[in-house]
C-alpha cells in the first residue's frame, strides 16, 4: 500500500472513529464490547463504505445505485465467508 493510500485510510478510520463515538452515545450504548456495541460499529463501517461508493460513483461519472452496493457486499461477505471457511479447513 502506498504512502497516499495509507493516509487516506488514516483519515477514513479517524472519521469512522468520531462517528462511531457519536453512535455509542447517540444510542445510549455504554458498553462498546457488546453486541449493541459491535452492532453500531458495524453501522458505521457499512455507512462509511457506502459513502465512498457513492464518491467514486460521482467521480467516475456513473450513478450510484444503492441496491447494486447492498448486491456487491452481499456478495463480497458471501465469498470472504467461503475463504474463511476453507482456512478453517486447512
Amino acid at each position: 500500500m502506498s504512502n497516499i493510500h495509507k493516509k487516506a485510510m488514516e483519515a477514513v478510520l479517524q472519521a469512522a472513529e468520531l462517528d462511531i463515538v457519536g453512535t455509542l452515545e447517540e444510542r445510549e450504548i455504554t458498553d462498546r464490547n457488546s453486541e449493541d456495541g459491535d452492532e453500531a460499529v458495524l453501522d458505521v463501517a457499512i455507512l462509511h463504505a457506502y459513502r465512498i461508493f457513492v464518491r467514486i460513483c460521482e467521480e467516475q461519472g456513473i450513478p450510484a445505485d444503492a441496491d447494486l452496493f447492498a448486491e456487491l457486499a452481499d456478495d463480497l461477505a458471501e465469498e470472504l465467508a467461503g475463504e474463511e471457511a476453507g482456512d478453517d479447513m486447512e
